[in-house]
């Protein structure tokens, strides 16, 4: 059946004061309702001329079926169906962080419009405003932050796009720069790592700070770590879980993120006598305590065997680092510190990548391409020795 449509437009509030024109498409009767079918528009525009061709584009669209019915959503309405709706689909983890970005950014800055209003330009000039000033504080937001802000609003306007509620992604070809990159990662040296493997020695972050070093883990893989996950005999680690926070911060244990986060590990003879002496523990503690003790299996626990949240973990860190005066570093930078050691030692980087759980040896080197300040005099010296000795002979 061969579609019908007539439209008209209206000067708005009226002809002696134009403001705007009202488009109006009159698209016959609804055969389930026998009521009149129509769809209104607001153009922004006094010229009656320009008004008119937008209506005779409105009537080519609909008949292409291009034409998108008009939206008074929000981009915050829109939003709080996206995270409903990709919740099930998300992890814990993710789904928190996407959660928290909308609320400290994307709601402030964009939630008022309507998603139909946003515009490439407008988003482009939200984002260069943030490089100035965050909408937080007086301090500009670094490219990082606001590409990983970008990454959460394009995924969500693809479901727009998805919905027929906006033809194409206005995030799309948005420029964001890029941060001057420090010279170096932060990385503990060789003798940074002693110093601190001496100060905790006999207390309860020997065995972490074992495990964070042997195992190239990440808080969560640490701290989700079981004795399930122990095989004492073979002395191998397997690393298939991480204990994370969901959105409303309750942690829950996971599986591993990506395939190449699954990993099999042998572990240093150290490691493996500290993991002995702490099940041994474990199980003291678990009679101690009694009825009263958390018998969650996780290997990095308290001594009543409840599990740490990991924020607290993270403070339990620096806590550590500050009470035996070492120099303070992330405790993801552990993982920095290890893959810097084995790669300046001359471990293969497929070896390297594998341990640290890395999909690919790309990733372990652009991030961890970095030379310890004491191994620098060491490839000098082995410079001197093998070429430029041979030059006075």
């Amino acid at each position: 059946m061969k579609k019908r449509i007539n439209g008209s437009i209206r000067p708005r509030p009226n002809a002696e004061n134009v403001q705007y024109y009202d488009i109006t498409l009159e698209l016959g009767t609804d055969p389930a309702t026998g009521k009149r079918k129509r769809m209104y528009f607001k153009v922004n525009t006094t010229d009656r001329e320009e008004a008119e061709n937008e209506l005779m584009i409105k009537k080519a669209e609909y008949l292409q079926e291009k034409l998108l019915e008009p939206s008074k959503e929000t981009v915050a309405e829109f939003l709080e169906r996206f995270l409903e709706d990709t919740r099930r689909n998300l992890s814990p983890a993710t789904t928190r962080d996407y959660k928290g970005m909308i609320e400290r950014y994307i709601e402030p800055l964009f939630g008022h419009m309507r998603v139909q209003e946003l515009t490439r330009a407008k988003v482009q000039q939200v984002y260069n405003g943030l490089r100035k000033k965050s909408n937080r504080s007086n301090n500009p937001l670094s490219a990082s932050t606001i590409k990983h802000i970008d990454r959460i609003l394009k995924c969500a306007l693809n479901v727009a796009v998805d919905e027929g509620i906006i033809k194409e992604n206005p995030v799309r070809k948005i420029k964001i720069g890029k941060d001057i990159r420090s010279e170096h990662l932060e990385v503990y040296t060789v003798e940074e790592i002693r110093a601190l493997e001496k100060a905790v020695r006999g207390t309860d972050m020997e065995l972490p700070v074992a495990l964070l070093f042997d195992c190239v883990m990440r808080r969560g893989e640490l701290l989700g770590l079981r004795y399930s996950d122990i095989d004492f005999d073979k002395k191998e680690v397997t690393i298939q879980h991480a204990w994370t926070e969901t959105e409303t911060n309750e942690p829950v244990l996971k599986d591993c993120k990506t395939e190449s986060s699954y990993r099999k590990l042998i572990v240093s003879d150290h490691t493996i006598n500290l993991l002995r002496r702490q099940r041994t523990i474990y199980m003291r503690n678990r009679m101690k305590y009694g009825e009263k003790f958390c018998n969650s299996n996780h290997v990095i626990c308290k001594k009543n065997g409840e599990p740490y949240r990991p924020k607290s973990f993270t403070r339990k860190w620096a806590k550590t680092l500050k009470n035996n005066g070492l120099r303070h570093i992330k405790l993801h930078g552990t993982r920095h510190s290890a893959i810097s050691l084995l790669l300046s030692e001359g471990v293969p980087i497929q070896i390297a990548q594998q341990r640290a759980g890395h999909q690919d040896p790309k990733i372990t080197l652009s991030v961890y391409s970095h030379v310890s300040k004491d191994k620098e005099s060491l490839v000098a010296d082995t410079l001197e020795e093998v070429l430029f000795s041979a030059v006075g002979e």
